[in-house]
């Protein structure tokens, strides 16, 4: 039976009921509340109606300090107590009323007095602590707000610490804060028998209680996600649905409401609590019933089902099916392992399906189409085994009997370590056939032409900012593209591909990236040393800032005083850290890189919302070569010509047409080598040149594998 009024009117009658029957024409009235829960209403109602209110803040006492000369409220947060005869007079002149919230809130329920003494009761036989619990409670429940409860919903939201749905409460809070009083705890299971739990009928033990109601409350997800409930225990059968409006099985709608959902995803994906593990296992597809996100037998299920498709191949099915479960599973307990896991079997099933179109191509006429295509190109390979090495091992933080502990490491491993390696070498023989029996970069935009190419743009008066970022692999620019898009999305984002200078190391690269035609630049042997040129002159650091700033560009380096320099027309900024980091950081530069590039892009958003460029450049001098973090490399001796030897490269007049590698002269239609100069360059990736350095270096640059000279250069411009 619902109740008949809130407990601030229960108030005013209270009030208002002994001011009409006062004696006296201004009446003083005297409220003793037990507990001091009344305050704030019975202020509220006092002054509703027109009278003083003054409240006893330390003793009863100091109510009498001041006479009252108009109709006034005393209220006094405590029990009566019949020794003391300070308000004789307020009892025959006023009016007295003796309630506390607990007794307010029965006198609410008009039409069913007897039983509602039972919210009476129930705040008066507890402890402190419980009485603040019921009396917020009684605040919540009997406000107005909302309609007005039923007595039996309020009196399981007593028992149940303020919740009114018995099913919600168990399922969420299992045995915690359920009665220890066994008559209490029957009440709960009485009312999760009337919520259609029929699972717990007879039940005596909490522990009983709550794995039984879970288990049906699963059983009923099952059911609603198409199991056939023939294959369930008749006590777990949900029952049919009335057709009755819009409904969702119970633990899926408190799971929607929690904000616990991580402690519950430890719940209902615990493999120690499997709840239909009998039934699901019979299962010929477990992928029928992937979105629903409770059992662990099931996600064991799925997971297993999962595994052999990718072993078979089905790589597409595997993306699509691991996509769905993680939309599921992040949609019902936000980022928990178990979320985390299927969002890199994503990534593990989309670079399978990448390596195996890439072993099963035929169409590779051109390694910088091959590679540097912004839409389909296979950077994105290089791309994909960054994105999986950087988000590390999810698995761990599972518990160790969910199936992805024992296969996922294996799985990613055999992607990024091996069948990546096998990808680079056939790259590595793409180049090097197409620079031996053709001209594969004829017709393509060559980095040392930049500053001819854009001049219409470059030296047009409009405001230009060029970002030169070291060592910024394709599949990094387009990271850096993809963030600028997001930030300021009034932007128009393009970007293209380009042929950045070989070898692929920095002095060559950023010399390349300097204002000049395209016909001052190049690369010539010098007294045994390897030198980039303009106009015949060497460029060193201190020559390409002063090729800039002649050219009448603003120069800074990202080591300088940032504020300096930003308010000219043209700036060129250059940020050198992730060569640096490349270099430095061997086990972890993926990481590394992964932190650069998100503040690389926080720098130049910010650069750009501010300055309000007319048009940016993210430009790169080189890339560079990831390789897997178990392999061995193979040294190998320069040849006898060779005047200048690195790693990944040497340098002469006089080297053999036959070596390792490939051979660069005028034959390769660079534009840039000058007279006899001859540079051979290494595409295995992992071979090195003897000489001094890292031979055991993950990250390198240099050689003519396309990720170290396929560049990706973006334009950024005002719409």
């Amino acid at each position: 039976m619902p109740a008949t009024k809130t407990i601030p009117q229960a108030a005013e009658d209270a009030i208002q009921t002994r001011i009409e029957g006062a004696p006296d024409e201004e009446p003083v009235v005297l409220w003793w509340d037990d507990g001091g829960h009344l305050r704030e209403i019975v202020e509220s109602v006092s002054d509703s109606l027109g009278c003083e209110f003054h409240a006893a803040e330390t003793t009863p006492l100091e109510l009498r300090a001041d006479a009252p000369r108009d109709r006034t409220v005393w209220y006094v947060p405590q029990a009566p107590d019949d020794d003391v005869d300070w308000f004789r007079d307020v009892e025959n002149t006023g009016g007295v009323v003796e309630a506390h919230i607990g007794k307010l809130a029965a006198r609410c329920f008009q039409n069913d007095r007897i039983n509602a003494a039972s919210i009476r009761t129930a705040y008066e036989s507890s402890d402190e602590r419980d009485r603040e619990q019921i009396a917020r409670t009684l605040y919540d429940a009997l406000d107005g707000e909302g309609g007005l409860p039923t007595l039996q919903s309020l009196q399981t939201q007593i028992v149940l610490d303020g919740h009114d749905d018995p099913v919600a409460f168990v399922l969420e809070h299992g045995e915690a804060n359920l009665p220890e009083d066994t008559d209490d705890l029957l009440e709960i299971r009485d009312l999760l028998v009337d919520d259609g739990v029929t699972a717990v009928e007879g039940v005596t033990e909490a522990g009983a209680l709550v794995e039984r109601t879970r288990r049906w409350a699963v059983a009923e997800w099952l059911v609603d996600e198409g199991l056939d409930p023939s294959l369930l225990e008749s006590g777990y059968r949900p029952e049919p649905d009335s057709g009755l409006g819009v409904s969702r099985p119970e633990l899926q709608s408190m799971l929607s409401k929690t904000e616990r959902k991580a402690e519950l995803a430890e719940t209902y994906l615990d493999p120690g609590a499997r709840y239909w593990h009998d039934v699901l296992r019979t299962l010929d597809d477990p992928w029928e019933l992937a979105d629903c996100p409770v059992d662990a037998a099931l996600e064991h299920e799925l997971w297993d089902a999962w595994t052999r498709a990718f072993n078979d191949g089905e790589y597409d099915t595997c993306a699509d099916r691991a996509t769905r479960r993680h939309e599921r599973l992040e949609a019902t307990y936000d980022d928990v392992p178990w979320t985390v896991v299927w969002e890199q079997a994503i990534d593990v099933a989309n670079l399978a399906a990448e390596l195996q179109d890439w072993a099963e191509s035929t169409d590779v006429d051109d390694v910088v189409e091959v590679y540097g295509d912004v839409e389909d190109g296979t950077w994105q390979i290089d791309n994909a085994v960054f994105n999986l090495i950087t988000s590390g091992e999810p698995e761990s933080d599972l518990p160790e009997e969910h199936p992805a502990t024992a296969s996922l490491d294996d799985l990613r491993t055999s992607l990024v370590e091996s069948r990546y390696l096998e990808y680079l070498g056939d790259l590595g023989d793409l180049v090097v056939d197409q620079i031996e029996t053709g001209s594969p970069f004829v017709g393509e935009n060559f980095a040392h032409q930049f500053f001819d190419q854009e001049q219409e743009h470059l030296q047009s008066g409009q405001s230009v900012a060029l970002f030169v970022v070291d060592a910024l692999r394709f599949d990094l620019a387009h990271e850096l593209a993809e963030s600028v898009r997001r930030a300021l999305p009034g932007l128009e984002v393009d970007e293209s591909a380009w042929v950045g200078t070989l070898p692929s190391d920095t002095d060559f690269g950023k010399a390349a990236l300097t204002p000049g035609s395209k016909f001052s630049f190049n690369v010539t042997l010098d007294d045994g040393e390897l030198v980039p040129e303009r106009n015949g002159r060497k460029i060193t650091n201190y020559q390409r800032e002063k090729l800039l700033t002649d050219d009448g560009w603003s120069y800074i380096m990202q080591s300088d005083d940032e504020k300096v320099g930003w308010g000219e027309n043209r700036v060129a900024y250059y940020w050198n850290d992730l060569d640096k980091a490349g270099e430095e950081e061997l086990t972890d530069f993926e990481h590394v890189f992964s932190d650069r590039i998100e503040t690389i892009s926080e720098i130049i958003c910010e650069k750009l919302q501010k300055g309000e460029w007319d048009r940016a450049y993210i430009l790169a001098d080189h890339g560079f070569v990831s390789l897997p973090r178990q392999i061995d490399i193979d040294d190998i001796h320069p040849p006898d010509g060779a005047e200048h030897v690195t790693r990944r490269w040497v340098a002469g007049e006089d080297l053999d047409d036959d070596g390792p590698g490939v051979l660069l002269d005028e034959n390769a239609h660079l534009g840039y080598l000058d007279g006899e100069t001859k540079i051979r360059a290494l595409a295995d990736p992992i071979q090195r040149f003897r000489n001094q350095g890292l031979p055991d270096a993950r990250f390198y640059h240099g050689g003519v594998l396309p990720q170290e000279f396929v560049l990706n250069f973006v334009t950024i411009t005002q719409e």
